[in-house]
C-alpha cells in the first residue's frame, strides 16, 4: 500500500504557475522516492484546464519518483493514471471510488466526528482555523483507526508535532507553495534523500 509522509496539495491561485511548479519540484526532489503524494486540487478550474495541469503535475511527480493524486474527480484520476484519489466530505462513497479505481490509495477529508471510510484520512484544520472551523489541535490526531494526515497551518515544527501525536504524515499547501526552501519541512518529516 502507498504510504507517503507528505501530501502536497496544489493551489495555483497562490502565484505564477512557473514559480509554484518550481517550488513543488524542489520539494519532490528533496524527498526520498515514494515519500510525497502530489495532489491536484484546483476544483475551480474547468475540466480541460484541470486535465492539462494534471498532466504537468503527474509528469513532475513521476520524474522525481513521487506519487500523484487527484482530488474528487475520478474521471480525471483515471485519465491521468493517478496513484491515489482524495475524496471530500460531499464526494462519492469510498466504495464507489474503489469500484472505479480498485488499486488507488483513497484518502478522505475528515473534520472530526465519526471516521469516514478510506485508506487514510486527512484531518483538518489542525493548527489554524479554516472555513469557519476552529483549529482542532494535534490531540485530534490520536486514536484514529486509519492512518491520518494533519492539514491546516502545518509548518516544519507542526509536522514534527503531528508525527509525535500519531499522524502518518502531513498534508500541506502553503508550507510548500509559499516556501522557497521546503528542506526544513522534509527534514522534520524524516524524508530527505
Amino acid at each position: 500500500m502507498i504510504a507517503p509522509r507528505l501530501i502536497v496539495i496544489s493551489d495555483f491561485s497562490r502565484g505564477p504557475a512557473a514559480t509554484l511548479l518550481e517550488r513543488i519540484g524542489r520539494a519532490l526532489g528533496l524527498a526520498r522516492p515514494g515519500a510525497v503524494l502530489l495532489q491536484l486540487r484546483e476544483h475551480h478550474k474547468p475540466a480541460r484546464e484541470r486535465l492539462a495541469l494534471g498532466e504537468t503535475l503527474a509528469a513532475l511527480a513521476r520524474r522525481h519518483g513521487q506519487l500523484f493524486a487527484v482530488n474528487d474527480r475520478l474521471d480525471l484520476a483515471r485519465l491521468l493514471g493517478a496513484d491515489a484519489v482524495h475524496l471530500g466530505e460531499a464526494s462519492v462513497s469510498t466504495a464507489d471510488a474503489r469500484r472505479l479505481m480498485p488499486e488507488a490509495f483513497i484518502t478522505r477529508a475528515w473534520h472530526g466526528g465519526p471516521e469516514p471510510e478510506g485508506d487514510a484520512l486527512v484531518l483538518s484544520p489542525i493548527f489554524e482555523a479554516r472555513h469557519g472551523r476552529s483549529a482542532l489541535g494535534v490531540g485530534a490526531l490520536a486514536g484514529a483507526t486509519r492512518p491520518v494526515y494533519a492539514l491546516g497551518g502545518v509548518t516544519a515544527e507542526g509536522a514534527a508535532l503531528s508525527l509525535a501525536a500519531g499522524a502518518a504524515g502531513v498534508a500541506v499547501v502553503g508550507a510548500v507553495l509559499g516556501a522557497d526552501d521546503p528542506s526544513a519541512l522534509c527534514g522534520a518529516l524524516g524524508i530527505l534523500r
